[in-house]
């Protein structure tokens, strides 16, 4: 929640503020929750399939748009907002990501990059210039904003437990991992040492 939390705040998110969100994991349904919370008036995620498209909208999103399916990305976006969103959080992490939001950003717009890619990946820099984009790359949380996530969810804030998809003990917790090597629901799976 906190690095979520972390990236929206670097976007600079303004009242009325179009935002889409690129991936539906864990950060990307935090920065979702969080960008609703800073003033967002339009926020849509944009995922390689369905799975998570209930809890996207569950944590504030307005429209879901699974990527990949006959129309172009940056159409699909055109088309849900009306015009390219003000600002993408990038939060899936997988090589051409970067490029998909710089090219479906509005003119002027902003982009942070929440996600962890750790392999090459490339843009081009001329379509940044051209739209004169700000890009920013976000590395976790600060202290300030963990206290901030405490504090949303001490208030009673219900949207983040949504995200907790499975409780186990400890006893489960390798067939659990093992089981999460392959695409499912899971969101976030919550152990109970104790249990």
């Amino acid at each position: 929640m906190a690095v979520g939390l972390h990236g929206a705040a670097m976007a600079g998110i303004t009242p009325g503020a179009t935002v889409l969100v690129l991936g539906a994991g864990p950060i990307g349904l935090a920065a979702t929750f969080f960008a609703r919370k800073l003033g967002a008036g339009r926020t849509v995620v944009a995922a390689n399939s369905t799975r998570r498209q209930a809890l996207a909208l569950q944590m504030g999103a307005d429209s879901f748009i699974v990527k990949g399916q006959g129309q172009a990305l940056e159409a699909a976006v055109i088309e849900t907002f009306g015009a390219a969103p003000d600002i993408v959080l990038e939060c899936a992490g997988q090589p051409g990501c970067i490029s998909e939001a710089i090219q479906t950003v509005n003119r002027g717009g902003t982009v942070v990059v929440l996600g962890y890619c750790t392999t090459a990946d490339s843009f081009v820099p001329a379509t940044a210039v051209w739209k004169e984009i700000t890009l920013r790359f976000s590395n976790t949380y600060t202290v300030g904003d963990f206290q901030h996530v405490a504090q949303v969810l001490a208030r009673g804030a219900l949207e983040p437990r949504a995200m907790i998809t499975q409780h186990v003990s400890l006893d489960q917790v390798p067939s659990v991992f093992e089981a999460l090597r392959a695409p499912s629901g899971q969101c976030k799976v919550m152990i109970h040492p104790w249990a």
